[in-house]
């Protein structure tokens, strides 16, 4: 049996029991983003014997089919998808998908699933690379040990780094609604020199109690922000933002780096999540790459064969990557 629901606030309780370990997709967050990120959400819960068995959350937007090719033509979609560029899924799969696919199959237009897993597949739907995940798994007690656990030429690259932001200080927001207008204007500085940008985020958005607004302050000036969430035994990398005028003269971005790898270490997490950008600066850290896909569908039969046909175009192609970073790799 289908239910759907227009807003976040009358999911069922078990709804965060399936979603449990996802935290973008608990009801507390999600009703969030139903007031701080609108875009005519759906959610669509699963049941057999009572019980709720799978779900998703759907939005839909005006997007770019195109971006990850020189095109550039926009056309509505219905996104199963997070309305925020998280590295997460919006949809938990059941052992038998029939209904779910029945459910997006009656829906007209365009259909897309981001980031789910190799084996995870849709009757009807083209499956295609999407933007690889940066995790590193934290085997390390303290920073200094993770620092001599690199390669020369790695570390040096970093007490670089580090020297060249000691100036810098870090301090927690006690309370995200101090996120300001100058915060924001950060990470629009950011957004706007993104290769790859999904989704704008509201100002709102960074007010959310489950995340963390760490700001890297140069002479009392916010001059840098990082929003962090702290996911059971992860952390997540959620966006982050700096002055591009002063950001090679502090070596902003990787300073922001070495902090949430120093404050997971510190705090006892087992990974650091550093999420779908930069990639050659967050591999030579020491991440590894953990691939992602899409599921796409039309409506339409027709169009519907060529997405299925010319989906290698439409994927995101990754460079081949391979950084010997840690002592001891074979090179």
């Amino acid at each position: 049996m289908h239910k759907r629901f227009e807003r976040a606030v009358d999911l069922p309780e078990e709804w965060d029991e399936l979603c449990k370990g996802n935290v973008y997709l608990s009801r507390h967050f999600l009703a969030f983003m139903d007031k701080a990120n609108p875009c005519n959400q759906s959610y669509h819960a699963f049941y057999e014997n009572g019980k709720i068995y799978s779900g998703f959350m759907m939005f839909e937007r005006k997007f770019n089919l195109f971006i990850f090719t020189p095109l550039k033509i926009k056309c509505n979609m219905k996104f199963v998808y997070l309305p925020l560029s998280a590295s997460e899924p919006s949809i938990v799969f059941g052992k038998d998908n029939t209904e779910i696919e029945q459910v997006l199959h009656s829906m007209k237009g365009i259909k897309i699933v981001i980031n789910v897993d190799k084996q995870d597949a849709l009757k009807g739907f083209a499956q295609g690379h999407y933007l690889p995940v940066c995790i590193i798994d934290l085997t390390w007690k303290t920073f200094d040990e993770y620092m001599d656990s690199l390669r020369s030429n790695y570390r040096y690259r970093y007490k670089k780094a580090l020297k060249k932001g000691t100036k810098i200080e870090y301090e927690i927001l006690e309370n995200n609604d101090g996120f300001t207008q100058e915060m924001y204007e950060l990470y629009e500085q950011v957004f706007g020199h993104a290769e790859y940008s999904l989704e704008k985020l509201s100002l709102d958005f960074f007010k959310n109690d489950i995340s963390k607004i760490v700001c890297m302050k140069i002479d009392g000036k916010i001059e840098a922000i990082i929003q962090i969430i702290e996911n059971k035994d992860t952390l997540i990398f959620e966006f982050g933002g700096f002055n591009y005028k002063i950001a090679q003269q502090y070596d902003l971005y990787h300073n922001m780096l070495l902090y949430m790898m120093k404050y997971a270490i510190d705090n006892g997490f087992e990974k650091v999540h550093y999420g779908q950008t930069a990639y050659d600066a967050k591999m030579k850290l020491g991440c590894n790459l953990y691939e992602k896909f899409f599921l796409l569908s039309h409506s339409n039969k027709f169009i519907n064969y060529l997405i299925n046909k010319f989906t290698g175009f439409l994927e995101y192609k990754a460079d081949d990557w391979n950084f010997n970073v840690f002592k001891g790799e074979a090179l």
